[in-house]
């Protein structure tokens, strides 16, 4: 989450400036514009229901310039806020420098630099490409449209933009997946330093300042656009993105069960709604999956039974029997059902399946994410260390993790044909592989 936004925010303030220009402006040139570059709102719009951000669809980010001593080059601060229920985060960029302040319910504030394992956003200013001009743009079936016909086309981190200059006003930047709608503000604004609360005194610089094309600087200024751009317009072609969204199910919606692996201690008796009793085994998928017509969360406790106890099998046939009104819950036949498994939980499903528990009619699907069919290194290697008496730091440590010794579930996903393995364990993995092979898809 923090690094994906930290990515949209500056992807936002990155359309303020292009690149370094193929001929550069006179450095007068560049100071006179710069000088006049003022602070900015960019109103941000994710498209997607897949791209919410803090629960938040829209948002804002204020930006300000700070221009070189040498009057050459440019650098935005910025900052975006967001409100979560009850916790408030606010993301900062200030000198090139990221920072996440988060304020909780009890107005407690904690202040970290964020990763810089997302450099790339810098790239967008490095093109060594003028953003050229176009003489129309489309998303899907829908025209881009620009009431001053000064339409743009750049390319940051894959994402194609279309950009409409609205002169003194702003521009407005959109794509597939986002709208960004830039307007420059009457006064300029100030974004102070956040003090870091973990302990360090300073956050690596994760955007660096760059020089701006002709049209970056009418853009970020507010000026005349460069004569050169209306000139190229017979020369560009169309711009066509691809649409918003997918559209609708390629099948007939059907009901969904979602069923998560290991490592969750919980246990409901029904069906629930949302998956915030899964330890976070899975998010909240309401919103992206359109092939579901309902969508229901299984929450099972998958620390104290491994996925060939017969229980926990039968809890998975269980739960999934009870999704379709036309499944056969007597003869044990899932019917009209989509079911989603994630890690253990796909070894669990297959091994009901071959134990003859349950089974799926042909209009059932099973879409099984991350199982480990033949086992899991983690438990092998964690076998290891609990068992050995001269481990002693390493066995300390695993215990107050609750990983020594080790929980049920997580011992029966040890290695096929291991160490710890044996004939009945392996014949149990081969019998779920025949299962999942025949019935996920």
């Amino acid at each position: 989450m923090v690094s994906s936004l930290r990515v949209l925010v500056t992807s936002a303030v990155a359309l303020l400036a292009f690149a370094q220009p193929v001929t550069p402006l006179k450095n007068t040139q560049v100071q006179t514009s710069l000088k006049n570059a003022p602070s900015v709102k960019l109103h941000v719009t994710l498209k997607r229901k897949s791209m919410k951000l803090h629960s938040q669809s829209e948002f804002d980010v204020y930006a300000t310039p700070v221009v070189s001593d040498n009057g050459a080059s440019v650098l935005y601060n910025s900052y975006a806020t967001f409100l979560d229920e009850d916790e408030k985060f606010t993301y900062t960029v200030v000198n090139g420098a990221a920072y996440l302040s988060t304020i909780d319910g009890d107005d407690s504030e904690t202040v970290r630099c964020l990763p810089p394992n997302t450099r790339h956003s810098t790239r967008f200013y490095q093109r060594s490409m003028t953003p050229p001009p176009i003489p129309s743009a489309s998303i899907g079936k829908e025209t881009v449209e620009c009431e001053s016909g000064k339409l743009f086309k750049t390319t940051f981190s894959g994402a194609h933009f279309a950009i409409c200059s609205s002169g003194k006003s702003g521009f407005t930047a959109v794509s597939s997946d986002l709208a960004i709608n830039v307007k420059y503000l009457d006064g300029p604004i100030t974004i102070s330093q956040p003090e870091l609360t973990d302990g360090t005194t300073s956050c690596e610089p994760v955007e660096s300042v760059t020089s701006m094309t002709p049209t970056a600087l009418a853009l970020a200024t507010g000026g005349a656009l460069p004569s050169t751009s209306s000139r190229k317009l017979k020369e560009a072609a169309h711009m066509a993105m691809d649409a918003t969204e997918c559209g609708s199910c390629l099948t007939t919606p059907r009901p969904c069960i979602f069923l998560h692996g290991l490592g969750n201690s919980n246990e409901e008796p029904t069906l629930q709604d949302t998956p915030k009793l899964t330890k976070r085994k899975f998010g909240d998928i309401h919103g992206h999956a359109p092939c579901c017509s309902e969508i229901k969360y299984a929450v099972i406790n998958t620390n104290d039974a491994g996925w060939r106890n017969d229980t926990l099998q039968q809890k998975f046939c269980d739960f999934s029997l009870q999704m379709s009104p036309t499944s056969d819950v007597a003869a044990g036949i899932i019917d009209n059902t989509i079911v989603v498994t994630h890690s253990m939980g796909g070894l669990a499903m297959a091994g009901a399946l071959a134990e003859g528990k349950c089974k799926f009619s042909k209009t059932t699907s099973w879409v099984a994410l991350s199982a480990p069919m033949t086992g899991s290194m983690a438990s092998d290697y964690l076998m290891d260390i609990c068992d050995d008496e001269d481990a002693t730091l390493a066995r300390d440590l695993l215990e107050l993790l609750g990983q020594c010794p080790m929980p049920k579930a997580r011992q029966s996903t040890i290695y096929e044909n291991g160490q710890y393995s044996t004939p009945s364990i392996d014949a149990a993995y081969v019998a779920a592989q025949e299962a999942y092979r025949g019935d996920v898809q």
